[in-house]
């Protein structure tokens, strides 16, 4: 299924375990699944349709196809997740910047309403760097992109929005998760004509569109976490610039006058 890790540790401490990881989708047409109180011919024709269609599969395959290709890209992000507090569901607004170059250099700055962070991978070693507290800790990474984000969340609980997409177009794809698919319809993201697709996982249900005309990079994701009470959903947009051509530094920290350094816990992230 398609997950995009766990922004917790951007989201302000008040939220808890209420978090939550959307934003309200727009109701901008009606959706196929709508139609199941037509005529019984009707809800027979439809009830015969596999619950996969292979259209869906074959535009994440060209999808994750595409991905792996790039070698070098930069994706400016937009994002909104919902978190409860008590009984009432906030919407916390964030953005953030990747910048790729495969197989060994990274760069993620994101922010929300209230923090800041970055992570920077120069093909040995991260650095986690918290900018507004002018503090950084670093660890030892391992020798690709898609090991050191998994690295990251596996042992110091560092999860990024969007760290799946390193998995498509390789043997890691989650495509074999997929419980439902098909093709909702046409939409406009950021002026662009996509196609929306929506899929069904054991515990999530998520949407991609991807764009129909030119490279079919993904321009907005959008997650529900069936497993919460509360329904929550993940979304973002993407802003895709491709074969990036990036400064020599871009990839490398410099701690500023007055930083710290902090060392990680064994388990969990430095904060």
């Amino acid at each position: 299924m398609m997950k995009f890790g766990s922004p917790s540790h951007f989201i302000p401490p008040r939220y808890g375990a209420g978090l939550g990881l959307a934003v309200l989708l727009l109701a901008a047409a009606p959706l196929p699944i709508q139609a199941k109180s037509l005529h019984p011919a009707a809800a027979q024709a439809e009830a015969s349709l596999p619950a996969i269609e292979p259209a869906s599969i074959a535009a994440l395959t060209r999808m994750g196809d595409h991905l792996a290709s790039l070698k070098s890209f930069e994706i400016d992000t937009r994002s909104s997740m919902e978190v409860v507090d008590g009984d009432q569901k906030l919407s916390i607004e964030g953005g953030g910047t990747y910048a790729v170059q495969r197989p060994d250099r990274l760069k993620i700055d994101m922010r929300t309403d209230s923090l800041r962070r970055e992570f920077i991978y120069d093909g040995k070693t991260v650095t986690y760097v918290a900018p507004n507290e002018n503090f950084y800790a670093t660890f030892d990474a391992p020798p690709t992109i898609k090991e050191t984000l998994r690295e990251a969340a596996q042992k110091y609980d560092l999860a990024f929005p969007l760290a799946d997409l390193f998995n498509w177009g390789t043997k890691d794809a989650p495509i074999d998760q997929i419980k439902e698919g098909f093709h909702v319809g046409k939409a406009y993201i950021g002026g662009e004509e996509t196609d929306h697709w929506a899929f069904r996982g054991r515990d999530q249900d998520w949407e991609v569109w991807i764009r129909t005309e030119g490279t079919p990079v993904p321009l907005k994701l959008s997650l529900v976490d069936r497993l919460e009470p509360t329904a929550p959903r993940f979304s973002v947009e993407l802003n895709w610039t491709e074969a990036k051509v990036f400064p020599d530094d871009t990839f490398t920290y410099t701690p500023p006058a007055g930083a710290a350094k902090i060392t990680f816990a064994k388990e969990g992230a430095a904060q």
